[in-house]
């Protein structure tokens, strides 16, 4: 492999199987200690080309990075180090995740200041230019916080919290706003952009999340209880991510009738499901229905996660296989 060709895509395997750890956590607790050991080997091993990528082609990574369609998934390689630090807290002692996390929140506020600036000043986009892909720094910063709220409160840490919620939160309304205009008045993007259109489950998944965390913690530290607005807020906003899921399939139907090949960034269906499985489990703590659903939609992660990390291996030997000969018969 050309290390100037390496996708920065492939950290969406990292953050996929990540999210399909968390949420198997209530229902297979066996798995998370070997799949995280195994995930930290490929987050280390990935980020070591692409350093070599960053060192060798820094024009190539430069022309990426400032393009509207691959940029923003620079930062699914801070958000795998902040999943990764969620689960390294379990099962590595030793500061591990401190490190992570410190190193993701850090490169993940540095893109979301970056990138809108970047975008703003020097280029203009073309709404057909705008994908689901632009949900990835939404998401990361407000990953930041349910990862910060895991750790013993104190002023600054429920500060750093609710400073990356506000980011991404208010980010994520954003893109949602442009991104539902662009499709309204231009055609579906092409195929190969498909899954980047499902990507508006993860924000809203954890989102939900963070709601019902912030409401127990923040209000235990203040001395008020905000569980009862959150829990109602967060079903609100699970019912606007049941909507959206539904919308994505139908659409991802059609795209299936005209053709849809697998590639690598088919990924983006793995966590946004793994996500909307943790709200739910997060809810069913307070409203026992939705541990149905959170059921349900854990063995749909299971069959997407198998789908799509058989589809990427099969890919991955067909590349590292012999090449055949025009005189191969």
């Amino acid at each position: 492999m050309n290390i100037g060709n390496f996708p920065i895509t492939v950290f969406g395997s990292i953050l996929g199987t990540g999210g399909v750890i968390l949420a198997s956590r209530p229902f297979l607790p066996w798995i998370v200690m070997p799949l995280t050991l195994l995930l930290l080997v490929l987050f280390l091993f990935f980020t070591g080309l692409l350093l070599l990528k960053i060192i060798k082609f820094p024009a190539v990574v430069r022309k990426e990075l400032q393009h509207p369609l691959p940029g923003n998934f620079y930062a699914l390689q801070p958000i795998s180090a902040v999943i990764l630090s969620i689960l390294c807290m379990q099962v590595l002692p030793g500061g591990v995740d401190i490190g992570l996390l410190i190193y993701g929140a850090i490169a993940i506020f540095a893109l979301s200041v970056y990138l809108p600036y970047h975008f703003f000043s020097n280029i203009n986009i073309d709404f057909s230019q705008l994908h689901g892909g632009w949900f990835i720094t939404p998401v990361a910063t407000i990953l930041v916080t349910d990862a910060v709220l895991l750790y013993p409160l104190s002023e600054m840490s429920i500060a750093i919290s609710l400073f990356f919620f506000g980011i991404g939160s208010i980010l994520f309304l954003l893109v949602l706003t442009v991104l539902f205009f662009r499709l309204l008045s231009h055609d579906l993007p092409p195929s190969d952009l498909a899954p980047t259109n499902y990507i508006m489950l993860a924000p809203i998944g954890i989102l939900i999340v963070d709601l019902v965390q912030i409401s127990s913690l923040v209000g235990r530290f203040f001395g008020s209880d905000l569980t009862t607005p959150a829990v109602i807020l967060g079903i609100a906003v699970w019912g606007f991510g049941l909507w959206g899921a539904l919308v994505n399939i139908l659409m991802i139907v059609r795209y299936a009738r005209n053709g849809m090949k697998f590639h690598i960034g088919w990924w983006s269906y793995v966590f946004p499901t793994a996500a909307f499985t943790m709200a739910s489990m997060e809810l069913s703590a307070y409203i026992p229905l939705f541990s149905i659903f959170a059921r349900v939609l854990y063995i749909v992660l299971l069959l997407i996660f198998a789908l799509v990390a058989i589809g990427s291996l099969s890919t991955l030997f067909r590349s590292l296989g012999p090449k055949k000969s025009r005189l191969d018969v």
